[in-house]
This record gives C-alpha cells, structure tokens and sequence, in this order.
C-alpha cells in the first residue's frame, strides 16, 4: 500500500469519570494513506454546502506511537484511563488530524482538539465509518480503513 502522509493523530474517545465530559486521547501514527474528496451537495431548499469526504488506510506496518497495541473499540472500553493509554482504537466520533500531535497534554477535550488542528491550519476529521482489513491479504496490503467527515 502507497502512503502519502507523515503523520496522522487520532484522537481516541473515552469518558472522565469525574467530569462526565468526553476526554481525547491523542495516538500519532505515521505513514498512512490519506485522501480527501472535496465536493458539494444541494439541500432541498437550494442551499449549496461543502460535502468534504475523508479516507484515511492505516497499515499494519506503520509505525504506532510508543508501540501501541490497537484493541477493538469494545475492548477499549472496558480498560481503565491507565491502560487505554498503552493502546488505540478507531470508533465512531474519535477525531483525527492530518499532522503529529506535538501538545504536552496526554488528554483532552474537543474544544481542546479543535483549537490545535486550527492553529496547525489543518482539518479536524469526525470518523463516521471505519473497517479492520487487517486479516487476509499481504502484509503489505493488511490496514484499518476510517471514513470521517
């Protein structure tokens, strides 16, 4: 598989306990394939809107920060806030960046995540869809496919 990009950040979803707030765990993984489909769609009303399309193909062979073992997003789940940070995920409305995420914080918040993808002048991506393609196949063609918004 062609990778394209350094470097992608996703942000991981999980709830604080304390604050009942959605907290973002950041993981950078790098050399992916990363494609982006600009185009525009029109509402009932006539109104025009930007429908911007992502597809993101993470293989087995990239290079995952600290080594980071991937879990399904069920399993993820169920780990407590210590060991979810030996690990990662793709679940629907985790965030990700099209850059490495180079903040000091090792969780935070969506305003949080917002503020830093625009000052690094990138998109922040809703992941709407995502596959495990990690079974079958080469080495080379093994990946996790995310569809995001």
């Amino acid at each position: 598989m062609t990778t394209n990009v350094d470097a992608v950040t996703i942000f991981n979803g999980r709830t604080d306990k304390t604050t009942r707030r959605k907290i973002y765990i950041p993981t950078v993984i790098k050399d992916v394939s990363y494609v982006e489909g600009k185009g525009s769609k029109v509402a009932d009303n006539g109104v025009w809107s930007d429908d911007v399309q992502y597809k993101i193909r993470v293989p087995l062979i990239s290079v995952i920060q600290d080594n980071r073992v991937f879990l399904s997003d069920l399993r993820y789940a169920k780990l407590d806030d210590g060991k979810a940070a030996g690990h990662w995920t793709i679940q629907k409305g985790d965030l990700v960046v099209r850059s490495e995420y180079t903040g000091e914080k090792s969780a935070l918040y969506e305003d949080e995540v917002a503020v830093y993808a625009r000052e690094q002048g990138v998109d922040l991506i809703h992941v709407t869809e995502y596959a495990d393609n990690t079974s079958g196949g080469s080495l080379y063609t093994r990946h996790w496919r995310i569809g995001g918004k």
